[in-house]
């Protein structure tokens, strides 16, 4: 791979497998997005992050005055929810960046799916609905029918709700034979030009936290389940001082944290910068 960055590569991916004919759009609609690349799976992972952003909006603005699980409630929000799934209009900027996501994620899961999706299912809190979890088939195409094995599997509970753990487990017996494997592997290798083992090195190597990263997990007393928890919460508030709040109130106290600490100071100018690029 000629490429040593991976945002760069990423890119040089993009403009390979682009629909040159939508190029001039100004907005993209949910159908436009499906034919944004001639790779299928893409267009299906860039829906499958505009929902999942939908979705964190929607939790983090909960009242605590209102009853979500009623039934009533959950049939309106799901109207709702295919309503808005219609209606979806991003611009040029947003879909790119999107896609680069997409394209990472549509690799990890061809060379690593079973990692793949080990990574999906760590992102859920522990309680997770059956429901919700086949309401995310669609975005499968390729190794869909591991995700199919997953909710077979949780099925044959007579659960409605099952657990991360459960769900971990199921993914780590590693019993389920992957349908065009190979195929798919060889179709990344022509259409990329992608040499598989140097990809992965070079996610590894963008993987690896640097020494302040490290560092600040000192912070979460080296709990790096919790310290990724933290981060994501934190970046999902409103606005920089309600990120800092949050941590401070909800971390803070818990791990003894010196507001003087240049780790702390480290963590913070990375939530600082997030805001930052989000209002630029």
């Amino acid at each position: 791979m000629k490429k040593n960055n991976l945002e760069s590569f990423l890119q040089s991916v993009l403009e390979k497998i682009k629909n040159n004919s939508l190029i001039k759009n100004d907005n993209f609609s949910g159908k436009e997005i499906l034919e944004f690349t001639e790779i299928y799976q893409v267009n299906l992972f860039i829906l499958k992050k505009i929902f999942e952003e939908w979705e964190q909006n929607i939790e983090k603005n909960k009242s605590s005055y209102f009853n979500y699980d009623d039934e009533q409630v959950i049939s309106i929000s799901r109207e709702y929810s295919n309503i808005l799934s219609k209606n979806i209009s991003i611009n040029i900027n947003q879909v790119n960046d999107l896609a680069l996501n997409a394209i990472h994620d549509y690799i990890l899961l061809v060379l690593k799916p079973y990692e793949f999706f080990i990574k999906e299912f760590e992102k859920f809190e522990n309680k997770i609905s059956i429901e919700k979890i086949e309401e995310r088939k669609k975005y499968y195409k390729i190794n869909g029918n591991l995700y199919s094995h997953i909710i077979n599997e949780l099925k044959k509970q007579n659960k409605t709700n099952s657990n991360k753990t459960e769900i971990l487990n199921i993914l780590k017996s590693n019993s389920v034979e992957l349908n065009d494997n190979e195929k798919n592997k060889e179709t990344l290798k022509i259409k990329f030009d992608l040499d598989l083992d140097k990809y992965l090195k070079l996610i590894q190597t963008k993987n690896q936290p640097s020494e302040g990263s490290r560092d600040i997990l000192e912070l979460f007393d080296h709990n790096k389940q919790e310290f990724d928890k933290a981060i994501v919460s934190a970046k999902s508030k409103d606005d920089f001082h309600s990120s800092i709040e949050f941590l401070i109130n909800n971390y803070g106290e818990k791990y003894n944290w010196d507001l003087n600490d240049e780790r702390l100071n480290f963590l913070l100018k990375d939530i600082y910068r997030h805001y930052k690029k989000l209002s630029s």
